[in-house]
């Protein structure tokens, strides 16, 4: 889809006033304009300017014809799809409206700049930018005080910032809250109060209209806030809704103000159905919809609340919820409504069990002239293909998100996926490498729906009998969609046989059925529906290929060999979390179970990239995968695949730099990932020297334990400069597992009896903060969290990490009651699968490396079984792109590369899964 550049509307202004001498370069979001003479500063007083989308052309133009005359650097989004985002309900809130950047040479001319900007662009609409403070009131021109090239550090988290310098030399965050909130010691360029502090402030009860107290904030965004409160006048609970202006401005003109008024309009017609109408007003610029409260939840977190259980919600209750969505559906367009976003967030479950609908703003009847909306997933084909105005459709709409409800009901599975499409690979990559032809169509989201109804089908049997409907609905024509009549007589003949089936034919107890347990809870079934070894090897090759096709040229200038999510990019570019050091692993691994030349130089081109930086970082952390423990182990493990004696060198002295005693004690960031790393270079080399640092390591976690009688845990020292800072995790990468891991390691390897003896009262400790039940073992992230609140099943947090550390102190300790909750964990792990992201880190690929370990232990077990069963959930997630299967990442969109994150750990776990060799990143006894 062509878009509008912006930056050719500052060409056009540079053609016109005859300066040949400016830079105008573009990257994925900015285009950068800076005048030949030009002196960066490192931070002070700039300028904000906001605009709309149908605004920022306008905006740019006067702008930049001001800004060019005086000589000034400035920024502008790249192009009004930018624009959009940048401005969209969604956007971050204090980022909103951030459309133009502008940066003074001092105050003096920021002063001056202010003035004449304002004069240029007033009257035309743009959203207020909360971090910032307006040249005036309603003004588009904005100030605050951060960072212009900033100073660039490396946190201790290991990601690269840009932080201001204060008078006195230290470095502080450029806070950018969504308040105006300069540093102290800045002086303000024009007149007015200091501002808030950037910290979190205590809510106040606020009056609107005269007559509805807000109590508490549901929730902020851009576009406002989500409220809970009281009408005075009834003295009834009531939500809240403020619209901004100028936010969320569509193509069509409308903001989000203009939303919220739709929204009241459409709640008469559809009284009875939806949230009652009280009051709909506007107040200082902002639009407010008063709703009655609606008790109960939005149906998706009902329904995720019950996915991870055995045989997830029983077939009765999914047909009678069924037929509820149906008959309220039907009632819709018995009105001449059609929903357009009928989804699981829309719709609220009352604790009688009422359906109930929520956020009407895009109903409307069909043929009106609308924005064609949807949500993804939900969407039908029509919806989402373009024009995006135009007359509103039909029923059919509706139908078709009516089948990605029952679909999710069903499976508890949101029905969207990464795209399919033709996009290939940028380029032939190495030597040797070449990508398939791209494909010229990807699937339907039909097809992809089968294949996963088809697979999830025998453990969630209401999947099974409803695939027919939610097929039939969410055909890829109009035409041939299920009407809800056909859909009635479906749902009735299903309940009517369930209920026969049951022995229950009265069908009066339907609904409070328990679910039966499915086959593989109880040890497996050997004629599962599963990605066989050829179809894993598929996906293995194909990964491999994106990877090496992907990346960035070894002997060039690029600073990281695979771009990632804007997060990842900030991180250490050697890491193994996000960066090189990770895909290096796993590349060795394949190499040695593969035997092809093009991995072999891969090897050797990333090996050698990494050896170039592997101290050219302002500090060495010390974190196994956000630091360079992981680093000098990539290195090593390489340079002993490929023989290269001088490599295995720099890896080593690389290894005995790293601090091994540090305030974080935890794996990926802290101490006890560089202990693991010395342990792992003392198994390797044999030298002593590691060995101690080993014993030191243990030595100082085993100090700053915070014991009690019954617990044992690890804190980040509350005034450590990390986001981290103060956690007190239970998880493998930032708490108790982890470092309990490592001090087993350590000493059995040192013999320390006080770092075994800590070990085990983190094996106490985890099993006294167990929440068993039975789905399985399940903790929550942090102790000071509520027990039995926030319950995870990953590698990092969760169920995977600490069967991984539980199953180790089995084998050390021989304690059955270990291995007994580490069983009881893969049972929450494999419960989770079809709901579980994809990445090692908090997914699929993570928990399937601990149901291999459990598997090598206790061979007679499902175990194996289970992780082939994560595999397949794996291969159902795919999407296809250039002719590549390729496991999206972390975010489940897109396909970056890093190891925790990515393709590569996805890779690696399949590789072990059919080729066998020991666990990744885990310095286990050989």
């Amino acid at each position: 889809m062509l878009t509008f550049s912006l930056g050719d509307v500052v060409r056009s202004v540079l053609t016109a006033l005859d300066e040949e001498d400016w830079k105008v370069e573009e990257d994925g979001v900015w285009c950068r304009v800076t005048p030949a003479k030009h002196e960066s500063r490192v931070q002070g007083w700039k300028l904000h300017i906001s605009a709309t989308r149908l605004s920022a052309p306008e905006v740019l133009h006067r702008a930049a014809g001001v800004l060019v005359r005086a000589g000034c650097a400035f920024k502008t989004a790249r192009d009004l799809r930018t624009v959009e985002e940048m401005t969209s309900g969604n956007y971050d809130r204090a980022q909103c409206g951030k459309i133009i950047t502008v940066y003074p040479r001092d105050d003096d001319q920021l002063r001056e700049l202010a003035s004449r900007l304002d004069d240029a662009t007033a009257g035309l609409p743009g959203p207020a930018i909360l971090s910032d403070r307006p040249y005036r009131k309603g003004s588009l021109v904005h100030y605050r005080y951060g960072g212009f090239d900033g100073v660039r550090v490396l946190g201790n988290d290991g990601s690269f910032d840009v932080r201001l310098q204060a008078p006195d030399g230290t470095l502080v965050d450029d806070h950018r809250k969504a308040w105006f909130s300069p540093p102290p010691w800045a002086q303000l360029p024009f007149p007015g109060g200091p501002g808030r502090p950037a910290t979190a402030q205590s809510a106040h009860p606020v009056l609107l209209a005269g007559r509805f107290v807000v109590r508490e904030a549901i929730r902020h965004s851009a576009r406002g806030g989500v409220y809970r409160g009281i009408d005075q006048h009834t003295g009834a609970e009531v939500i809240v809704k403020q619209a901004r202006a100028h936010v969320a401005v569509n193509v069509t003109g409308e903001d989000a103000r203009s939303c919220v008024r739709r929204e009241a309009a459409n709640l008469t017609p559809l009284a009875g159905l939806s949230a009652e109408l009280v009051h709909c007003f506007e107040e200082d610029g902002h639009a407010f919809l008063v709703q009655g409260l609606v008790p109960g939840q939005a149906l998706a977190s009902w329904v995720t609340e019950r996915r991870a259980e055995p045989g997830f919600i029983p077939v009765p209750q999914v047909l009678a919820l069924a037929e509820k969505l149906r008959s309220l559906l039907d009632e819709v367009h018995r009105r001449g409504i059609v929903y357009q976003d009928f989804t699981p967030n829309n719709i609220m479950v009352t604790p009688e069990g009422r359906l109930v609908l929520i956020d009407a703003e895009w109903a409307t009847t069909p043929g009106t002239h609308i924005l064609r909306v949807y949500t993804p997933g939900f969407g039908s084909p029509e919806q989402i293909a373009e024009p995006r105005v135009g007359p509103a459709f039909g029923p059919e709409v509706d139908c078709y998100a009516l089948g990605g409800v029952l679909y999710f009901l069903a499976t508890g599975i949101p029905p969207s996926f990464a795209p399919d499409g033709p996009h290939g690979p940028d380029d032939a990559g190495p030597a040797g490498v070449m990508p398939p032809a791209p494909t010229t169509a990807g699937r339907t989201a039909g097809e992809r729906i089968a294949l996963v109804l088809s697979l999830v089908g025998e453990e969630r049997p209401a999947a099974r009998l409803l695939a027919p409907a939610i097929l039939g609905l969410m055909a890829e024509r109009p035409e041939d969609r299920w009407t809800l009549t056909r859909l009635a007589g479906f749902l009735a003949d299903a309940a009517a046989a369930a209920a026969g089936a049951a022995g229950n034919p009265a069908g009066d107890t339907a609904e409070e059925e328990t679910a039966p347990v499915p086959a593989w809870f109880s040890g497996g079934r050997p004629d599962r529906p599963t990605a066989d070894r050829e179809v894993r090897a598929g996906l293995v090759d194909d990964g491999l290929v994106h990877l090496l096709s992907g990346m960035a040229d070894p002997e060039g200038p690029a600073q990281r060999l695979w771009s990632g999510s804007a997060f990842g990019d900030g991180t250490d570019p050697c890491s193994v979390q996000y960066g090189a050091a990770g895909v290096l692993g796993m590349l060795v691994r394949a190499d040695r179970t593969l035997d092809r030349p093009e991995l072999r130089d891969a090897v050797r081109r990333v090996a050698a990239w990494i050896d170039r930086r592997r101290t050219a970082v302002p500090r060495l952390l010390p974190g196994l995968y956000f630091g360079r423990a992981g680093t000098a182990w990539a290195l090593y493990d390489a340079a002993r695949h490929l023989g290269d004696d001088t490599l295995a060198a720099h890896a080593t002295d690389l290894a005995l730099a790293l601090p091994v005693v540090w305030p974080n004690p935890d794996i990926c960031h802290g101490a006890a990932g560089s202990g693991l790393a010395q342990l792992k270079f003392w198994q390797a080399t044999g030298r002593p020297e590691f060995l101690e640092r080993v014993a030191e390591c243990a030595e100082a976690l085993v100090a700053v334990a915070d014991r009690t009688a019954d617990r044992v845990i690890w804190q980040v020292p509350p005034d450590f400069d990390s986001k981290l800072a103060g956690i007190r995790h239970l998880g493998f990468a930032h708490g108790v597992a982890g470092i309990g891991a490592f001090l087993l390691a350590a000493a059995d390897a040192t013999g320390q009896q006080a770092a075994l003896d800590l070990a085990v009262a983190a094996g106490d400790t985890l099993a006294a903060e167990a929440e068993r039940g039975p789905v399985g073992a399940r903790w929550r992230s942090d102790m000071d969290e509520k027990p039995g609140t926030g319950l995870i099943y990953h590698w990092c947090s969760g169920s995977s990490g600490v069967g991984t550390f539980l199953l180790r102190l089995w084998r050390a300790t021989g304690e059955e009651r270990h291995l007994v909750l580490a069983q009881e964990a893969a049972q929450a792990v494999r419960a989770a699968a079809w709901t579980s992201p994809t990445v090692v880190c908090h997914g699929l690929a993570g928990d399937g490396e601990f149901l291999l370990d459990l598997a090598a232990a206790r061979p007679d077990g499902p175990y194996r079984a289970w992780s082939e069963d994560l595999a397949t959930v794996l291969y159902a997630r795919h999407s296809v792109l250039g002719g590549l299967r390729l496991v999206p990442d972390e975010g489940a969109t897109a396909f970056t590369a890093g190891y925790q994150t990515g393709t590569a750990g996805v890779i690696s776990f399949l590789l072990r899964l059919d080729q066998g060799g020991p666990r990744p990143w885990m310095a286990d006894r050989p």
